[in-house]
């Protein structure tokens, strides 16, 4: 028989591996979870879905290159963690079962209807116009951005992507440092008359923006900026 300080020596021996296996298998699940994900974070979801549409992947490494697996449009679906899916450009997608979908055109600020053929595509892609208005109508908010200076650009994290992720009326604007969110300019209705070619002399700026002009006025680049009657 063992004596009992070599019994309870071969008990915690036991104690001691079993808890070392659960602290490995702990360790190893946690850096699973942490390898499934891609740098970048996904858009937030935008609607109420009553229903889901088909997955087309399950984890980051589903998914091409820098491409995420998120959560948008009622489904998950590879998106670049860095662009805004409202201005990505029509894609009817792959495979040959053509429904009608809708996507946003950015440029117009208007969704429109596109034959989807059934897979692949972008993330600018909804079931119906309801849905592409309320995921994307704030995408591109009315006004101007300020001019910020872009000389020695800094290199920063984004703080946003479009006009979307940003408060109120404010606009997602190109910054010294990166894209940030700031209040717009108002953009007066008309056109400025044409730059001329050539300008002896830049004169000082009168102004800065439309609103710093009276009336009608806009605040046009003129061999520098001054106010001016717009053109229609």
């Amino acid at each position: 028989q063992l004596p009992l300080h070599s019994s309870t020596f071969s008990w915690r021996n036991v104690a001691l591996l079993v808890l070392l296996s659960l602290s490995l298998e702990q360790t190893s699940a946690s850096l699973g979870k942490k390898v499934k994900h891609k740098p970048g974070e996904c858009p937030k979801e935008r609607l109420t879905c009553t229903s889901k549409l088909p997955e087309s992947c399950k984890t980051d490494f589903n998914c091409h290159e820098h491409l995420k697996c998120c959560s948008f449009a009622c489904g998950k679906k590879c998106m670049d963690p860095y662009q805004e899916p409202c201005s990505l450009p029509l894609d009817p997608g792959n495979c040959e079962s053509p429904a009608r979908h809708w996507y946003f055109d950015f440029k117009d600020h208007l969704c429109k209807p596109f034959a989807y053929r059934g897979c692949d595509g972008n993330a600018n892609n909804f079931f119906n116009r309801e849905d592409c208005k309320t995921a994307c109508s704030l995408a591109a908010k009315k006004g101007q951005c300020p001019l910020f200076p872009l000389k020695n650009r800094m290199m920063c994290s984004a703080l946003c992507k479009s006009d979307i992720d940003c408060p109120q009326t404010e606009k997602c604007c190109e910054s010294i440092c990166g894209f940030v969110c700031a209040t717009a300019w108002t953009v007066k209705a008309g056109f400025c008359p044409r730059k001329p070619t050539e300008c002896s002399k830049i004169d000082k700026p009168k102004c800065l923006r439309d609103d710093d002009c009276p009336v009608s006025e806009k605040c046009c680049s003129r061999c520098g900026l001054k106010c001016m009657e717009p053109q229609n």
